[in-house]
Parts: structure tokens; sequence; C-alpha cells
């Protein structure tokens, strides 16, 4: 071979060379920014998922101490408790703005939310009529009718007569098979169930129809976490009407929403905390996380 053409030779190959280089270059330096950001973003929820936390913590603290303070000023009667409760109530419906709690530590930050729960009508402890009364409010008699008759159908755990569930879930048999289990293990007597209550109010939309647009407009008459009593002093006149259960003056169930971030960061950590309520007592009841 010439001189020229060994030149040509090594000249292709250094060409190839530095381009195989640049290839290998960019290829780690796009791991190394997926890597960095993934670490980044792993970093943010730990750090959402620990504001939420403290929220529910520092919350229930606040809370916890406010009904102690009400009942330490006005021993005598109840009058304290219900200022509380009528703080909480006028804070959720807008008249008071800001959260209950908010805080931020470091880069992290919370805030936190009260729902009165027993001011709402509880989904899944009510029958067909008291849910078609309420949704009568806002939608004509037929489809209130038709809506409340298929999510108490759902929460019954009822099956069509081809045997397949009604509505989306677990099947009955399984969720017997699992309360089984579940009060087999706690030394209980065994009782299945093939009640399916909703876990969220999501499911009631996909129950009713994404259709229905009315539903929207009650959503914040209606609850997945109430024991079938009702705080007459805070429920709207709608949900009075519609109610069946029992009439209580004071909440029994409240629910508390944190969502924590890290500053700067879009991701959020939300925890909802649903406690039960006796007198300046509040017990864990449910707990349940989503990202946002």
């Amino acid at each position: 071979m010439s001189r020229r053409g060994r030149r040509g030779t090594a000249l292709v190959a250094a060409l190839f060379t530095i381009a195989l280089l640049a290839s290998i270059t960019a290829t780690v330096s796009v791991q190394a920014r997926s890597s960095a950001g993934f670490t980044a973003n792993q970093r943010a929820l730990t750090v959402a998922r620990l504001m939420a936390e403290s929220g529910i913590l520092a919350a229930q603290a606040q809370l916890t101490a406010e009904l102690a303070q009400g009942v330490a000023q006005r021993p005598a009667d109840s009058t304290g408790l219900d200022a509380v409760w009528d703080a909480v109530a006028r804070r959720e419906a807008g008249r008071t703005t800001g959260a209950w709690v908010a805080d931020t530590l470091a880069d992290g930050a919370f805030e936190v939310a009260v729902v009165n729960v027993s001011a709402r009508l509880d989904v899944n402890s009510v029958d067909a009529s008291s849910l078609e009364r309420l949704f009568r409010t806002v939608a004509s008699p037929t489809a209130a009718r038709d809506a409340a008759s298929r999510v108490a159908a759902h929460v019954r755990g009822e099956v069509e007569a081809n045997g397949r569930s009604v509505g989306p879930g677990p099947a009955p048999d399984r969720l017997a098979a699992r309360d089984s289990l579940m009060q087999a293990l706690l030394g209980r007597e065994v009782r299945p169930s093939a009640r399916r209550p909703l876990q969220s109010l999501d499911e009631l939309q996909a129950l009713v129809g994404s259709d229905a647009r009315w539903v929207a407009l009650v959503a914040d008459q209606l609850t997945i976490d109430g024991d079938g009593r009702i705080d007459r002093r805070h429920a709207a006149p709608a949900v009075l009407a519609a109610a069946t259960g029992d009439l209580v003056d004071r909440p029994t169930r409240v629910l508390l929403v944190a969502r924590g971030w890290q500053v700067g960061h879009p991701l959020t950590r939300e925890i909802q905390a649903v406690y039960e309520v006796a007198g300046t007592r509040l017990a864990l009841l449910h707990w349940r996380e989503t990202d946002r």
C-alpha cells in the first residue's frame, strides 16, 4: 500500500475512533443525568412523605390541645368544645383562610386541613333512600334514584343475575374469605361479610357514570369515612334532610388531610388520616397515602 493510502486508512480509523468516543461520552452523560434525576426524585419523594407525616402529627397534636384548652376554659359545659369545632367549620367552609396547620423544615413544607366528616352523609352506611334524597337536590328524580340504587347495591355486595359483581372491585366471595381470615386471626367469631364499602368518592363517580357531572355538586356533602352519625350543628340542610342515622351535637369522626413537598419540586405526597373523636381524645382509624 502506498504512503497516501496508509494515511487515508489512518485518517478514517481516527475519525471512527473520535465518533465512537463521542457516542460513548454522550451515552454516559445521558445516563448520568438520568441517574441524577432519579436520585433527585427519590429524595423529593422521601422529603414529601416525611413532611406529610409531620403534618398529620402536628395537626393531631394541635387539635387535641385546642380541645383540651376548650374544656379547661369551660369545664362546666360544652361551649369550649363547640367553639373549637365551630372554628373548624368556618375554615372548612372557606370563611377563614389558610391551612389548619402549616410549617416548613429545611427544604420541606406541609399544609394540613381538617374535615368534619360527621357533617357529611356516609355513602357506606346510609341506605338508597337517603342517597336518593341528597342526589335529588342536584339531579333529576330518575337519575338520583338510579344512582342511589347502583351505589347501595355495590356497597351491599349484591350480584347480578349472571353472577357478575355489581361495579368495580373485588368479588363478594373473595371479600368474604378475606374477612373470615381476618376474624380468625383476631380470635373472633367468623362472620363473613360480602359488603364492599367504597374506598373513595372517585369510585362513586365511576359507579354513577362519568357523564353524571352533578356528583361534583354534592361531593362536599359526602364521605366514605363516617360512622352513620350526623353532626347536626354543622351539617348542611340537605344532609340533615337526607340523614336517617343518629344526630349528635359534635363530630364523632374527623379527617386530617396533609400534603407535604420539597420546596421547588412539583411532587406532593398526600396523607389522609381518619380519627375517631371522643371528647378531647383522637383515636386513629384509617390511614391513606397517595402522590399528587
